[in-house]
């Protein structure tokens, strides 16, 4: 009894921890793909909005043939997520240069607002919502938010498919804009 209860504790502590490291993985290549399409002085919020997806809006805007039991399985795990934050730590271990990533800590929603009041300019911070995940962890949905002045933002959603152990963008979807 008390070996099984070990198994069952260890391979609960490798599927939070792949999970997690998951999430990072998704995250930094994010962030990375932000900074290859050319964002300069990017800011990164820590709050981390809960992820729409809509399957039907998914189909007809793809046209991906990704099977139903993946987006099932992506549709039930939305219902379970909530907002959360970021580990702060994440950016703090981002190697870029103050050209691309501004500061090393991520931003509350405070700093955001403070940010524009004290500037008064448009800014290029990033929202970079909880990633949701089929059971395998093999396919991801995450959502963006860029916030370029006081109640002004646009996003959009990121198809992600692990490929050889590597987070790979599949397709962008759901543009919007307010």
């Amino acid at each position: 009894m008390k070996k099984a209860l070990k198994i069952l504790v260890l391979l609960t502590t490798s599927l939070v921890y792949s999970q997690n490291n998951s999430q990072s993985e998704v995250f930094k290549k994010i962030i990375e793909e932000q900074i290859n399409k050319g964002a300069l002085n990017l800011y990164v919020q820590c709050e981390k909005p809960q992820t729409f997806f809509d399957k039907t809006i998914f189909k007809e805007e793809t046209g991906l043939e990704v099977s139903e039991k993946i987006l099932n399985e992506i549709e039930v795990n939305i219902e379970k997520s909530s907002a959360s934050f970021w580990n702060s730590k994440l950016t703090t271990e981002l190697n870029y240069n103050s050209n691309f990533l501004n500061g090393k800590k991520c931003l509350t929603r405070k700093d955001t607002e403070k940010l524009f009041l004290k500037t008064k300019k448009r800014q290029n911070i990033i929202s970079i919502s909880e990633p949701i995940f089929d059971y395998t962890y093999e396919n991801c949905i995450v959502s963006i938010t860029y916030h370029t002045y006081i109640d002004s933002a646009a996003g959009h959603s990121y198809f992600l498919k692990k490929i050889h152990g590597i987070w790979t963008i599949i397709t962008i979807y759901n543009f919007w804009m307010t």
